[in-house]
């Protein structure tokens, strides 16, 4: 018995030609499957890149907000100064005092703090910087609060029972252009 069989040609043509399928198959899967990890190597730098810059926007935002409070506080200081809320320009409008607006004056010539061009014409710079400006504008006069009175608890109230009130409007921009405004509203009392 002869254990030495010869495999016809025709067969081992159809076993190379079947390796061959199987490596074109397996080339095939191999391409498809790099793309597929260069694709999502792409797609993570570029979710990346998106939140990198949705963090500095976010940081740009806190900071001109930051400025746009720190505008108030300095407009705030100046109303409880001295006689500072009873200057002319809450009286009549002045280019000497571009920041203060009488009662309705703003309303008057169609102006709208939160939508206008702020500039030197209507604002004041903080320091000179114009990445802080603040307008005040009066909103009443020698107004009583809510709960005061001649008398609390059978008792005569002393000091002044009268306030002005008055609006603040700040705005704060940030390195990128980024604005924050910050409006508020500030009583002084008037007696």
């Amino acid at each position: 018995m002869n254990r030495n069989r010869r495999v016809p040609a025709n067969r081992q043509s159809q076993r190379v030609s079947i390796r061959l399928q199987r490596g074109a198959s397996s080339l095939f899967v191999t391409v498809v499957l790099v793309l597929v990890i260069m694709l999502l190597g792409v797609t993570a730098a570029v979710l990346s890149n998106t939140q990198f810059k949705l963090a500095g926007n976010l940081q740009f935002e806190n900071v001109a907000f930051n400025l746009a409070e720190g505008a108030l506080a300095q407009a705030e200081l100046w109303l409880a100064t001295g006689t500072n809320s009873k200057n002319a320009g809450f009286t009549t409008r002045s280019t000497d005092t571009p920041q203060l607006y009488p009662i309705g004056n703003l309303a008057t010539n169609n102006l709208d703090p939160l939508t206008m061009t702020w500039s030197s014409t209507n604002s004041l710079a903080i320091g000179g910087d114009d990445s802080q400006r603040y307008l005040i504008e009066r909103y009443g006069a020698d107004n009583q609060p809510l709960g005061t009175g001649l008398d609390s608890g059978g008792r005569p109230l002393t000091g002044c029972q009268k306030v002005d009130v008055f609006r603040i409007t700040t705005r704060g921009t940030s390195a990128k252009g980024t604005a924050k405004l910050v409006q508020t509203t500030y009583s002084v009392p008037s007696c």
